[in-house]
């Protein structure tokens, strides 16, 4: 009788990684760059979901709101586990608004490459403004420390052509045509994700309680217990394909993990036993 090989799973379990940085990509590093945010909670809001991804450097460049509101237990309180982000955040202030234009770009020249984002774009009539979607974008690979930022512009207006002129790649998140622009956090969030989804491996998984996928070969013993048991069963010769095939079908579409695979084969070893026992075929 076949039996699964409990010592090789608890093996696998135990050197689960769960998700994490692709090693091709961890030479980059993200910086997420507010021009000119109007709104602390927004800035709360988006040290949250930089947590949530995983991206940890943040600068608020020329911010509306004061530096204290900004620190404030009020915008602490949107930011939630993202607090240090927050607290540690670079802050620029300009005095003299004249300066405004130079301070940006002394303040982007720091970074290999730039990502910028946008509403407007959809009809490309504006060259200035040609995009990609989020989904579209290619990160780079390294050898060498690359840094990349990323830029949201103002709540209200989002970034001038003056800034986007110095940005490398810019993105546009497809959206709804009656109503395209959507808040900066939101907008954060997505295009995060889907850098996220870029530059981690991303397995299935609980924490100390991770879900192992079957492999081919685990799929492939499942089958060999159904396939002894229907031939053991006596079922009819024109049948014992079909009901192999069903089983076959049902399992492969479950995606099923390694502990329910487990389950299942310890199942119908039992039948097996059973069966046996009670003399129903020959062993």
């Amino acid at each position: 009788m076949l039996k699964l090989n409990k010592k090789k799973y608890f093996k696998e379990l135990n050197s689960f990684q769960e998700t994490h940085v692709n090693e091709k990509y961890k030479n980059i590093t993200f910086t997420v760059i507010l021009i000119q945010p109007e709104t602390a909670g927004n800035i709360g809001s988006i040290a949250r979901i930089m947590k949530n991804f995983g991206f940890n450097e943040l600068v608020i460049f020329n911010p509306i709101d004061s530096v204290e509101k900004i620190f404030s237990h009020e915008t602490q309180g949107f930011a939630m586990g993202g607090n240090d982000i927050l607290l540690n955040a670079r802050i620029v202030t300009i005095d003299e608004q004249k300066d405004y234009l130079n301070e940006y770009k002394n303040l982007v020249r720091n970074y290999d490459l730039i990502i910028a984002t946008t509403a407007k774009g959809k009809h490309y009539r504006n060259i200035k403004r040609l995009a990609i979607f989020p989904e579209d974008l290619t990160i780079p690979i390294s050898e060498k420390p690359l840094n990349i930022a990323i830029l949201f512009g103002k709540e209200s207006s989002g970034l001038t052509n003056e800034e986007i002129s110095l940005v490398d790649i810019l993105l546009r998140i497809p959206s709804n045509d009656n109503y395209p622009t959507l808040n900066i956090s939101h907008a954060c969030a997505i295009i995060l994700y889907e850098i996220f989804k870029k530059i981690y491996t991303i397995n299935i998984g609980r924490g100390k309680s991770p879900i192992l996928l079957a492999t081919k070969d685990d799929r492939l013993f499942l089958r060999g217990i159904i396939k002894e048991l229907i031939e053991k069963l006596k079922i009819r010769t024109y049948k014992e394909e079909i009901v192999f095939f069903a089983f076959k079908n049902i399992f492969e579409r479950a995606l099923m993990s390694k502990k329910e695979l487990s389950l299942i084969a310890d199942l119908f070893s039992k039948i097996n036993l059973v069966l046996k026992d009670i003399n129903l075929y020959e062993n």
